[in-house]
């Protein structure tokens, strides 16, 4: 079962507050009709009958500040899915935005379903309402230190408060177990309640009330029980708190259990069989902004399964100024699809892509695609909602993830083109783009993929095309070190001269460690693996001193973290969060370090860092999920990718804790959708997180490196390189197209082992 972003009270959905400032994103209408159908997924649906008719409120809100210094002109966008009839006999609707006050049909358009079921979930969890990160869901997670908690604030639900599930058949019910809250007051806590069941012939009944004992539920927080003599046969089931013991009117729980029901494992989202556009043009959007117009559903023919509508705002000339917070926010964001030839403004929650530039000569330009266009099928499928947030929903359904994937699924079944439907002036018009390449990615390996091999000459090509004068790639140690080492992976004599210049600018610009400000330990650390594989490859011995510096300079600026034990902060000044520090810089600085000792350097990072490491570590043997927390204080999954990776890097190449670096690499291919949400800048994260399954499981990063076929599809512009996506954590101070080819050059030719960082043997 998906996590909720909304509450179902009959048919009313409640948007979540968004997890981000998303500009464009607006309320989604809400329905006042009772739900008759659930779809894969737990999403909720409404059945249109012939004849029917049922309207919604949909809010122009007015233009958020940030909207309004975008500039340009805004048109409204709303999308209603169909996904076919409840028996499979097909039918039609009528589909309009209306101006209540008027009258006024401002846009309307008329859809039917063919004869298709509508898909139904087996089961959905429901309930009155919910607060963000207390959603529904998490009362039937399996985890009694999660909760569901009805929605409280300046918008606080009122009693009575239910949560329950659904079904789409009848299930024997022996019994109900509600476990209250385990930790906290007794907010929500039930005190009166009773347990509802449906069925078919009776539809909502009570079964079962009471008042909890106060010592017992309360101040135990002992479940409550009920017990069936006869176990009926039930549709749905909910628990309603009538009042809580903190008598604040509010309805929580950590596990609500079917006795004697079990529940299949949860379902892919449903895929609509069509979908409605209506566009409110620009003139008419700015008449009626902060004001509310009507959605209005009527049945024409047979009957019809409506999913969820959504409504947003789109700018006619969507630019960088829309772009949301970098650094772990939500976007909206740059999608730079480079095959086709053009830029996205990517947003969360959204089913249209808009297209922000078009390259001029590209296929997309020769296409007819333009500037603005709002992209809203591919391949003939609709898109779906857009998910910029980590994980495999972004992986699997991302727009980013279409995009690719319909390339590559174009390629193999050997498509000349790939059809992008767009919405422009209120019609829905085909744009068949021509694909620049004819095969499709196989192992992504260069070594016996074709493809591969192609991208990556592209790549080295970008890299000794864009070397300044003075050596360096833009000026950056981070991006001089990537680029320099993609260069020696080759193994070819050619490329040495080139990688001496950016060593040569290094020791200049950086002749004392201090240089690297006082950030520097992240700097710092890129420079020493680039002087250790320079002099492992060549012998030059002017990189040892810097080496031993670096090393000195880092272990004076440790200090006594929070928890007794010597760390490290971004540079030498401190720690910081209160002396609780961070792993991040303190893993490149052992990755370098690990390195530099193969080059002759004494260790003494790592014997001063081992302690807070194996503390920050989320150890399986004591229940742990494997990957290295931000520090002893925050084991997180959320941002492990990289530091996992650049710590299990040093584990292997020094030859020790074997368990600590096979714990890290085991979570990072199990959540490798994560990898672009690596710590601070999501790239080089990504890569430096792959570059460790190469070198400590090569057999993982075959797998892992495969599933991103499409991310490669999308992004390469065949004779130029990867364009530039932002991470789901990153910010584009860090780099674009600059930082993602010089990576991606180097992690390609991983599997040639040609560096020491990549598993050569010396």
């Amino acid at each position: 079962m998906r996590r909720a972003t909304f509450i179902v009270i009959g048919f009313v959905t409640l948007m979540a507050p968004p997890e981000s400032l998303v500009a464009a994103v607006l309320p989604s209408p809400t329905f006042a009709n009772e739900t008759e159908w659930y779809l894969p997924g737990g999403m909720p649906a409404l059945v249109i009958e012939t004849g029917s008719s049922v309207a919604a409120k949909v809010s122009v809100p007015p233009l958020t500040p940030k909207e309004v210094a975008a500039g340009g002109a805004w048109r409204g966008v709303m999308a209603v899915d169909l996904f076919g009839s409840p028996a499979g006999a097909g039918g039609g609707m009528r589909v309009q935005l209306v101006e209540p006050d008027s009258g006024k049909v401002l846009v309307e358009r008329s859809a039917t379903v063919g004869r298709i079921r509508a898909p139904q979930a087996k089961w959905a969890a429901v309930g009155s309402s919910e607060h963000p990160g207390s959603e529904v869901a998490k009362a039937f997670d399996g985890k009694s230190e999660t909760i569901w908690h009805s929605r409280y604030g300046e918008e606080q639900s009122q009693p009575p408060h239910w949560i329950g599930l659904i079904f789409s058949s009848p299930r024997k019910l022996n019994g109900v177990r509600l476990q209250p809250r385990q930790t906290g007051f007794t907010n929500g806590v039930p005190r009166q309640w009773r347990l509802e069941v449906r069925d078919a012939a009776n539809g909502w009944r009570q079964v079962a009330s009471g008042e909890s004992d106060r010592k017992v539920v309360a101040d135990a927080r002992k479940p409550i029980e009920v017990h069936f003599e006869s176990p009926p046969q039930v549709e749905g089931v909910r628990f309603v708190i009538e009042s809580d013991w903190s008598g604040g009117g509010f309805g929580t729980a950590a596990e609500l259990e079917l006795l004697g029901v079990t529940l299949e494992e949860s379902e892919p989202a449903a895929t609509p069989q069509a979908r409605v556009w209506l566009e409110v043009p620009p003139k008419s959007l700015e008449k009626v902004t902060g004001k509310e117009l009507e959605l209005r559903l009527t049945g024409v023919s047979g009957r019809v399964v409506v999913g969820e509508p959504r409504w947003c705002r789109v700018n006619t000339q969507p630019s960088r100024k829309l772009f949301g917070r970098s650094n772990g926010g939500l976007g909206p964001d740059k999608l730079g699809a480079g095959l086709l030839g053009f830029t996205a403004l990517t947003e969360h929650r959204q089913t249209v892509l808009s297209v922000m530039e078009v390259r001029q000569g590209g296929p997309s330009d020769k296409a007819g695609l333009r500037s603005g266009d709002g992209i809203i099928a591919v391949a003939g499928e609709p898109l779906p909602e857009n998910d910029l947030s980590p994980g495999w929903t972004w992986f699997r359904q991302s727009h980013e993830a279409v995009l690719g994937r319909a390339i590559e699924a174009a390629l193999t079944n050997g498509e000349k083109s790939l059809e992008l439907t767009v919405l422009r002036d209120g019609n829905m018009v085909a744009v068949p783009v021509r694909l620049l390449r004819e095969r499709a990615f196989t192992t992504m390996n260069p070594a016996d993929d074709p493809q591969a091999a192609a991208l990556l000459g592209d790549l080295l090509d970008w890299i000794t095309k864009n070397q300044r004068a003075d050596g360096s790639w833009s000026g950056d140690i981070k991006r001089t070190t990537f680029a320099a080492l993609a260069l020696l992976a080759t193994g070819e004599k050619q490329h040495e001269q080139r990688v001496k210049r950016a060593i040569d600018w290094a020791l200049a610009t950086f002749d004392e460690p201090q240089k690297h400000g006082n950030l520097g330990f992240w700097g710092g650390s890129y420079m020493g693996i680039l002087y250790a594989e320079w002099h492992l490859r060549t012998g030059d011995q002017r990189v040892l001193p810097p080496l031993d510096a670096m090393r000195d300079w880092a272990f004076e600026g440790r200090h006594p973290s929070l928890w007794g034990v010597p760390a490290l902060g971004h540079g030498p000044s401190g720690l910081p969060y209160g002396q609780k520090s961070l792993v991040a810089p303190a893993c490149h600085l052992l990755l370098f370090e690990a390195l530099a000792q193969q080059c002759g350097m004494e260790s003494k990072l790592w014997e001063m860092l081992a302690p807070y490491m194996e503390m920050a570590w989320s150890a399986p043997a004591e229940g742990g999920h494997g990957a290295l927390g931000y520090n002893k204080s925050y084991k997180d999954l959320g941002e492990f990718w990289s530091r996992s990776g650049l710590f299990a890097m040093a584990c292997h190449l020094r030859g020790e804790k074997a368990a600590m670096r096979d714990g890290m690499i085991q979570i990072m291919v199990k959540r490798h959708p994560w990898l672009r949400n690596s710590h601070a800048y999501g790239e080089p994260g990504g890569g430096l997180g792959l570059l460790a399954l190469q070198l400590v499981a090569p057999d993982a990063y075959e797998q892992v490196i495969r599933e991103y076929a499409w991310w490669f599809a999308l992004a390469w512009e065949p004779g130029y390189g990867l364009k530039f996506t932002q991470p789901h954590m990153g910010a584009p101070y860090m780099g674009e197209d600059d930082l993602l080819n010089v990576v991606y050059a180097l992690v390609l030719q991983s599997p040639r082992r040609n560096l020491t960082c990549t598993g050569r043997q010396r």
